[in-house]
């Protein structure tokens, strides 16, 4: 996600849309309307300065929405809105300033369409969401700064902006795709991930990146120019998950060890020092990793615990002090964390079921009027209205 991520947005105060799109009245903060009356979410994902989620099969958005990234042709809202995605939705990915969802096997995005990484065949921004032509059975989604990546076990695609070869086609720097184009050199999928112009994915045979390399985060061992062509990351790592962050990039083995390497000029691939362009195991004990503009965060096997690390502010979620400085200080008594995502400086959270997320809030991203609180470094139930 570091042009993307480094832009500051126009601030347009979030304002309070309710949604009025699920059964019943509004819901304890921290869950999410959805057709049934209440819902947990499924699945999270964070862009820039807006924030979604899956709860009930359905696609909820809520910050910024200048470019209509949530959905809906409204105004900035902090409550989460519908997203009118058709069918099931089974996975989300919120991009610079637009969004995609899986429904059924199709993909369908909406939002900032300037380089087509909303992949309709045109640069014209839709406000509903649109369905990707020609996709069917996929199950893993990605969004970046400005292109899009959709997989299936044994296929992967991309669209958009291609200026660095993210989009992993093997062809040419400086072009764009309005519709998808195959990625090579990789099958056997287990995970995908995109930065802000660089892509990863997780294969059978290892973990393989492409796009821009000015900070080592291809892993290739070198800063490099950029490469259209996937290529295994060295010294080569075996992966089930993957989180990737503007200019950096993780991996998690199957043990829980995970790998950082990339950017780290604010310590975000967990160790002191320059860019690092090689993996380097960072942590042990982990099983799911997100990156943001210059923070990673990673969820601890005990499923309990989360840490936060790099660019020193409220998107850490810490308390601070020697012993747990980077230890988001979640409510007492956590049973278990499902999912996570980090956007530029805001982190959001299912904890216990409930949705909770802290950081800048300029733009409503944390789910709470941001008239009344402008960021946080706590943890805070996302609005049930």
């Amino acid at each position: 996600m570091s042009r993307f991520l480094l832009l500051l947005l126009v601030c347009a105060c979030a304002g309070s849309l309710v949604d009025h799109s699920g059964a019943g009245g509004p819901c304890p903060d921290g869950k999410l309307k959805c057709a049934n009356g209440c819902c947990n979410a499924t699945e999270l994902s964070a862009g820039t300065s807006h924030t979604c989620a899956v709860a009930g099969e359905e696609a909820r958005c809520w910050g910024a929405n200048d470019q209509l990234q949530l959905g809906h042709a409204s105004q900035d809202s902090y409550v989460p809105v519908k997203a009118d995605v058709p069918g099931k939705v089974s996975a989300i990915a919120a991009g610079a300033a637009h969004t995609c969802a899986i429904a059924d096997g199709k993909v369908w995005c909406w939002g900032d369409n300037t380089y087509g990484q909303v992949g309709n065949g045109n640069t014209t921004g839709p406000a509903k969401p649109q369905e990707v032509a020609g996709l069917s059975d996929m199950e893993f989604l990605a969004a970046g700064g400005g292109h899009t990546c959709a997989a299936s076990r044994s296929k992967m695609v991309c669209w958009g902006r291609d200026d660095f070869g993210q989009l992993g086609n093997g062809g040419s720097l400086g072009e764009q795709h309005l519709e998808p184009t195959t990625v090579i050199n990789v099958d056997a999928l287990v995970k995908i991930a995109a930065g802000d112009a660089h892509t990863c994915a997780a294969t059978g045979s290892g973990v393989l990146c492409w796009g821009q390399n000015s900070s080592g985060q291809l892993g290739s061992g070198a800063a490099s120019p950029p490469s259209s062509t996937p290529a295994p990351v060295s010294p080569a790592l075996s992966a089930t998950f993957l989180g990737l962050g503007a200019n950096h990039s993780c991996a998690g083995t199957g043990s829980g060890d995970l790998y950082c390497w990339g950017a780290n000029e604010s310590e975000q691939v967990g160790m002191s020092g320059g860019s690092q362009p090689s993996p380097q195991k960072v942590r042990s004990g982990v099983v799911l990793v997100v990156g943001g503009l210059a923070h990673t965060c990673a969820v601890r096997t005990s499923l309990q615990t989360m840490r936060c690390w790099g660019s020193n502010g409220p998107q850490l979620g810490s308390a601070g002090g020697e012993e747990n400085q980077d230890q988001v200080q979640l409510p007492p008594g956590v049973v278990i964390i499902k999912a996570a995502a980090a956007g530029s400086r805001h982190t959001c959270a299912v904890v216990d079921d409930n949705v909770l997320c802290w950081g800048l809030n300029d733009r409503g991203q944390l789910g709470t009027d941001s008239a009344i609180t402008a960021s946080t470094a706590k943890p805070t139930a996302v609005s049930g209205r």
